[in-house]
């Protein structure tokens, strides 16, 4: 038992802790961070107006009005005022600590306890600046103290593992979010539930047969008036309330046809009118600021309609001639709505495993892969928010900028003004970054200094449109790179596609039409087949009748192991790539999506829609070599055959038979076999047979010179087997000389 002390004694020996340790107490988180320049006198004052309505802790809710991040009063704290940083994961508490301080004091002063020293306990607080309540909180304990900092997140995330707390406990200690702020009416953005009777209301005043002169004069008039307005703001409004991601507003001969795009499907939302062709479509173009005269070629902008005080939506819009008119497609850029955790992206296990093993490097390139629309932006996104921290500089060239994060520095990329890929890549190196990010590489100049930063000490991440992770390879190839740059600077490849996702409160079991052979063509192992329960659409109210709701990441990864670039290097085919690949652990984008369909995910259809199977090829010669699997008795060479192949033993045993007779064993691992028949050419005299299960490599003796040339490991073994049979033979040449020289 630790002897109580008196609450003044406790609270002099704490000031003179305190200050002895940090000198904290005089001055407070608020002042600290302004201070700091961290947060302006105005930030302050809002948060301590707010703090003094509602209570609670100043650091949460300047982190809740978004002026400073999570990990800033930690950063500050133990940097400036010289705090000690703790991260409770890392640093467990010791046994029977929490009952010197139960769960209502914890929350109470936002601690957490680690261990004790003698008379003094360790707690770690969020705000240890508060000195009162660090004081209140010696008291409370009766123990004298010594203080860390952690985060906020961790020290809750520390009650929900150490003090049991409840799922419903720890949502409201986590439920934080923005700060409410007086929202201001946006007027013209209010919702349309009629749209017929308002693009009746807009055709009444439009003929169908306009003349040619002065159209482009009309159609600005007719663009400001209140029904086309209020009918391109419904437009909008309605897309951003159902979630969609892209608007296609498309005319046809006797239609004006806009649809929307929703989890990955088309489909029909609305027909309007013919004559309010011109008036819609210039309407938009003025709110993107694009030219309503042109009409001859393609055109790009940008629409931001705020919905609120803190919530703001960007539509990219491009326009396109087409027979009939212009159609326009505007893409919806919504940040609310943008999932940029890494941890919900979907990854399998092994993937998210391999994922943050790459992206953990100091340097190297990483690659994202697809076709347009499979979430790239998404995943580098959410790569990049996951390593955005205020000790690293990350720079990014975007063609357009999607979506703005705080920390990043984002560049759009203007080819007109010279401002390429390139260009930016090129000033970036000159910027003292430690992440960079290309949005794409196009040529064989982006490729190339992307492939040198990664080489020089910078972490690298850009996207290619290519079909799967092997077949980058071969691009980066094509656009010129040289296969042992790639090998050298690529650590990571991932091929994405996106599948809709079954709704989770319709989807039904559904009875399997397909039979076992048709199954395993598809790509499922036997294994799955036991017990197989497929998943189907049904339709609800909350999939609005489809029977899908969201979608779901099917992840293809491809990390560049040393026998991934040794591949590389040996400018293996795609198909021969793939199979080394797999080897090493990738996943293809079909076993990917036949593992959510296991799952209950999505449906089989939609997996076969989405990803192709490749069937691996099974070459007569192998620059890189298969591996073998044998079970016990199984031949690998019988005695008396020419053929040449020779062999390296990766796992298990081997007995060696001459005549029927075991005259050896083969155990060590490495150990190669057979090898003087692919030199010489003689006959097999012993054959080599698997003792219980074994994998070995074959090596074809056909291509012996490639391999010498590929690989150095094997040709040095050839060359000591060589020089010892020959030691040997010279033995024996001089052993029987001097026999004949006796005799």
């Amino acid at each position: 038992m630790v002897a109580p002390v008196s609450k003044a004694s406790d609270q002099s020996s704490l000031r003179a802790s305190v200050k002895d340790q940090s000198g904290a107490g005089k001055l407070k988180i608020g002042e600290i961070l302004r201070k700091e320049g961290l947060i302006t006198t105005n930030q302050l004052e809002e948060a301590l107006a707010f703090q003094k309505k509602s209570g609670g802790r100043l650091g949460n809710i300047l982190i809740r009005l978004g002026y400073i991040e999570e990990n800033t009063i930690l950063n500050v704290l133990s940097r400036v005022q010289n705090f000690p940083a703790v991260s409770i994961r890392d640093e467990p508490p010791s046994k029977d600590v929490l009952a010197l301080m139960p769960y209502a004091v914890a929350r109470k002063y936002m601690a957490f306890p680690l261990r004790t020293a003698g008379k003094t306990l360790h707690v770690t607080m969020s705000e240890p600046t508060d000195t009162s309540a660090v004081e209140n909180l010696q008291a409370d304990v009766k123990m004298a103290l010594a203080v860390s900092i952690s985060m906020e997140r961790d020290i809750v995330d520390a009650y929900r593992k150490y003090y049991k707390i409840s799922d419903e406990e720890y949502a409201e200690l986590t439920k934080g979010g923005e700060v409410e702020k007086p929202e201001e009416d946006e007027g013209q953005l209010t919702s349309i539930d009629d749209f017929g009777a308002l693009a009746s209301e807009a055709a009444e005043s439009y003929d169908l047969e306009s003349e040619e002169g002065g159209e482009a004069m009309g159609d600005q008039y007719s663009a400001s008036d209140a029904p086309i307005i209020k009918l391109v703001n419904g437009i909008l409004i309605k897309a951003i309330k159902d979630g969609v991601s892209d608007i296609h507003i498309e005319p046809y001969e006797k239609n004006l046809q806009v649809r929307y795009r929703l989890d990955g499907t088309l489909y029909r939302s609305m027909n309007l009118p013919l004559n309010i062709k011109n008036a819609l479509i210039s309407r938009i173009k003025i709110l993107a600021a694009l030219d309503i005269t042109e009409r001859r070629v393609p055109q790009d902008g940008r629409i931001r309609i705020r919905l609120t005080r803190n919530r703001a939506v960007d539509f990219r819009v491009s326009t396109l001639p087409t027979l009939y008119g212009e159609g326009i497609v505007m893409r919806i850029l919504d940040k609310s709505s943008l999932n940029v955790d890494l941890t919900k992206l979907g990854f399998e296990t092994k993937t998210f495993e391999t994922i943050k093993r790459c992206i953990n490097r100091p340097q190297g390139l990483l690659l994202v892969t697809g076709p347009t629309g499979s979430g790239k932006t998404v995943t580098l996104y959410s790569i990049l928010n996951s390593l955005n921290d205020e000790g690293t500089k990350i720079l990014t060239a975007e063609d357009p900028v999607e979506f703005n994060f705080k920390g990043i520095n984002q560049v759009n990329v203007r080819n007109e003004v010279g401002m390429t890929f390139a260009a930016a890549l090129k000033a970036f190196l000159r910027q003292d970054p430690d992440i960079i990010m290309v949005g794409e590489i196009r040529d064989m100049e982006t490729a190339e200094i992307a492939i040198k930063a990664a080489m020089t000490g910078h972490l690298v991440f850009s996207t290619l449109h290519t079909n799967d992770c092997p077949a980058t390879i071969g691009r980066l190839v094509d656009i010129g790179i040289p296969p042992f740059m790639i090998a050298s600077a690529v650590t990571m490849v991932q091929s994405q596609r996106l599948a809709r996702r079954l709704c989770r409160e319709c989807k039904t079991v559904v009875p399997c039409s397909y039979s076992p052979n048709e199954l395993l063509a598809m790509g499922f192992k036997e294994s799955q087949l036991e017990g197989l329960v497929l998943h189907g659409p049904k339709g609800c109210s909350l999939c609005n009748g489809g029977g899908y709701k969201g979608r779901v990441g099917l992840f293809e990864l491809m990390e560049v192991t040393d026998e991934v670039s040794k591949a590389i290097n040996a400018r293996v085919p795609e198909d021969q790539l793939r199979k080394v690949a797999i080897q090493e652990g990738m996943t293809p984008l079909r076993n990917a999506g036949i593992n959510k369909v296991v799952s209950g995910d999505t449906s089989i259809e939609e997996v076969l829609k989405k990803t192709v199977i490749s069937a691996e090829s099974l070459p007569a010669y192998l620059v890189n070599p298969d591996q073998e699997h044998y079970q016990e008795g199984d031949y690998i060479i019988r005695q008396g055959n020419r053929d040449i192949d020779f062999f390296k033993l990766i796992q298990g045993a081997l007995l060696v038979v001459r005549d029927g007779k075991k005259i050896a064993e083969i155990v060590q691992p490495g150990d190669y076999f057979g090898e003087m028949s692919a030199v010489t050419g003689e006959v097999r005299s012993a054959s080599i047979v698997s003792k219980g299960r074994s994998v070995v490599k074959r090596y074809p003796g056909d291509k012996l010179s490639e391999i010498i040339l590929k690989y150095p490991e094997v040709s040095s073994h050839l060359f000591k087997t060589l020089a010892t049979r020959l030691s040997q033979a010279n033995a024996i040449i001089v052993r029987l000389a001097g026999e004949a020289r006796k005799g």
